[in-house]
């Protein structure tokens, strides 16, 4: 019976074919749907490999949203299921926390703007951390935001969400 995997799904709660014959059948399946890369697109998405190349070609590679990382993700509709465009690993994970909602994006835009000038509030007493050197980028860091400023990425990132929120009934993903 070790030879066998389990199948919640079956009554006796084992798989019908053995370990061996269940991976052979898996890898003709792939090699019939044109490889293990289509055959991946196809089931998640519905789209072939061919189809992700040809959307790859027609954004020149680069993110739909921030235009300046390999787009290498696949961003769709988790409602509808339609594919919407091809997505940085950053901007696919940066809508998904947000859960595609594009209220929420646009709040999301509106707080980080709002903040944007704020100074940094001084931190006091015993349970204020030390000051760390290596701290990342912080909007409401006027110094930082001035190194930031120009940087070609940035300045992408910020024009091409700027042009997706100000479009109206446009969410920020298609």
């Amino acid at each position: 019976m070790a030879a066998f995997g389990r199948n919640a799904a079956s009554r006796s709660g084992i798989n019908s074919y053995c370990k061996p014959c269940h991976n052979a059948r898996g890898r003709r399946s792939k090699e019939a749907a044109g490889g293990g890369r289509t055959y991946h697109l196809r089931r998640r998405y519905g789209i072939t490999a061919a189809d992700f190349d040809a959307m790859l070609a027609a954004q020149g590679g680069l993110c739909a949203i921030c235009a300046s990382a390999p787009a290498e993700h696949v961003d769709h509709d988790h409602d509808t299921g339609r594919v919407r465009r091809l997505l940085c690993f950053n901007c696919n994970g940066g809508l998904g926390q947000l859960r595609d909602d594009p209220g929420v994006l646009r709040a999301a835009a509106r707080y980080v703007e709002h903040h944007r000038d704020e100074p940094e509030p001084a931190r006091t007493g015993p349970s204020a951390p030390p000051p760390s050197p290596r701290r990342s980028s912080s909007p409401g860091r006027p110094e930082l935001r001035a190194r930031a400023a120009g940087c070609r990425t940035h300045d992408v990132v910020r024009a091409r969400l700027a042009v997706l929120l100000a479009e109206p009934g446009r969410s920020a993903g298609s």
